[in-house]
């Protein structure tokens, strides 16, 4: 495949995995479970109640997941729950979580995240 056709078809499978949710919901991580289907950009607008998103454990060393509270009107939270690894607490618009799994010791570890 020539470089210009994985970025391409890498810029497709990204818009097709971008989830956006506004209550409870279980991450999809490309398990059999999950007919393949792997969630890399989950995004939150203006959610009506606080909610939680679980993240469940990733199936590759190096998967990568960003949560992005995009717009939070109602000034509602956003708990990030980590079946292995650390939680977030999105309280405010700009708030995200960006995860990396680094396998089942470790699980999900941060990046990069901004929280409360």
């Amino acid at each position: 495949m020539a470089v210009t056709n994985h970025f391409f078809a890498e810029i497709q499978a990204f818009d097709e995995v971008e989830r956006a949710v506004s209550a409870t919901y279980t991450t999809k991580v490309g398990s059999t479970s999950d007919n393949f289907i792997v969630d890399r950009v989950i995004t939150v607008t203006d959610p009506a109640d606080n909610f939680t998103i679980t993240v469940t454990n990733g199936t590759v060393e190096g998967q990568r997941l960003l949560i992005s509270f995009l717009n939070d009107s109602e000034s509602k939270t956003v708990t990030v729950t980590c079946t292995t690894g650390s939680d977030y607490s999105l309280t405010a618009a700009g708030h995200y979580a960006s995860l990396e799994w680094v396998g089942s010791s470790s699980g999900w570890v941060a990046l990069s995240s901004k929280e409360s």
